[in-house]
């Protein structure tokens, strides 16, 4: 087991809280070194979250308390789409009222479990409709769709499991992927963000 050197990989991993991770060591290092900008998502597929995102919500509050910066992404852009991670069938299409109401309610959720007082670093909330509402197709798909190997995108468990039980996965949710890889693009650009949490179904679109 690593012996961390960082605060937060030491309250992370006394927590059991690491199941998978790219390259832990280097995290670490990191960690170590500087304050990270690490950022979480929740789509806004539902009016609440549930206790499945728990975990999550602690994690935000662990990051806050070793000093490091918070991104929340509300996936208002992703939501319009569906994850297919877990998912028996396809999601059903929500209107972009519903999924701002969703947002506006899950916002409310997360911010009661976030640190506020002036010795830690605020959350910053984004969405990343943002950036994915005005998406040109032909360029995405020039500038980052011949970058992507769909051989390596069947073999992830999201996809995988669906085609083993022969249930139907659209094209639309087969894209979920890129696009989630892509808010990472963005994030990086904009909040300088250089890692990204997630629940362990989250692990084949994080990496």
């Amino acid at each position: 087991m690593l012996k961390p050197k960082s605060n937060l990989i030491q309250e992370l991993q006394s927590r059991n809280y690491i199941h998978q991770c790219t390259n832990i060591e280097e995290l670490d290092k990191l960690a170590a070194k500087k304050k990270l900008v690490a950022y979480i998502g929740f789509d806004c597929t539902a009016e609440s979250l549930h206790v499945g995102s728990l975990v999550q919500l602690m994690l935000i509050r662990i990051l806050q308390k070793t000093g490091h910066q918070v991104v929340v992404l509300l996936g208002g852009g992703t939501s319009k789409i569906g994850d297919p991670s877990g998912k028996d069938k396809s999601r059903q299409l929500l209107n972009d009222k519903e999924i701002k109401n969703n947002s506006q309610n899950i916002k409310k959720n997360i911010e009661k479990f976030t640190i506020k007082n002036s010795n830690v670093k605020k959350v910053k909330f984004l969405d990343n409709s943002i950036w994915l509402d005005t998406v040109n197709y032909i360029n995405f798909l020039r500038t980052y769709g011949k970058n992507v190997s769909v051989n390596k995108m069947l073999s992830m468990d999201s996809v995988s499991e669906r085609l083993k039980r022969e249930q139907q996965l659209s094209f639309l949710e087969f894209n979920y992927m890129i696009i989630q890889a892509y808010d990472f693009v963005e994030l990086n650009k904009r909040e300088n963000c250089e890692i990204q949490f997630g629940g362990s179904d989250q692990w084949g679109n994080i990496i």
